[in-house]
């Protein structure tokens, strides 16, 4: 009767180790490297441009990491709520939002506004950009991005 406990206990006893396994197995690919930049938009800084890095080889569900423009053009790159990007190749792609005044609406509305990108969607196409860039480990400071 004891032997027949014993083995259900052996193979629970296995699975207390399982999560740090996995962590373990895991940790050298999902390290996030710092990533820095610059846009300049005709020689002068891109304030509120969308930059995204997309990964080689991605699927569509792969988190892009992502960052947004400050006054002096700079970004800092987050992939979903965490700071940085994995090592690895990208594409990179621009999006500068501007919102779109109606005139004729006169009332206030709880919609968002309405934007268009203020490059006409010249950088926002991954399959048509030539922005590539090598992310590696360790920090990355980028050269600026140059848009016309």
């Amino acid at each position: 009767m004891r032997g027949a406990f014993a083995l259900p206990w052996a193979r629970g006893r296995w699975l207390l180790f399982l999560p740090a396994l996995c962590c373990l197995a895991c940790s050298g690919r999902e390290s996030l490297q710092d990533v820095r930049g610059q846009v300049l938009f005709q020689k002068q800084p891109g304030k509120g441009v969308l930059v995204t890095f997309h990964p080689k080889d991605a699927t569509i569900t792969v988190v892009r990491p992502t960052g947004f423009t400050d006054d002096a053009g700079r970004f800092n790159l987050t992939t979903g709520d965490k700071p940085g990007a994995r090592p690895g190749q990208y594409t990179v792609t621009f999006i500068w939002p501007e919102e779109v005044v109606d005139k004729a609406k006169k009332t206030i509305s709880t919609e968002p506004p309405d934007s268009r990108d203020r490059l006409n969607g010249a950088y926002a196409d991954p399959q048509k950009s030539s922005f590539k860039v090598e992310i590696k480990k360790g920090p990355n400071e980028l050269e600026p991005f140059h848009l016309q």
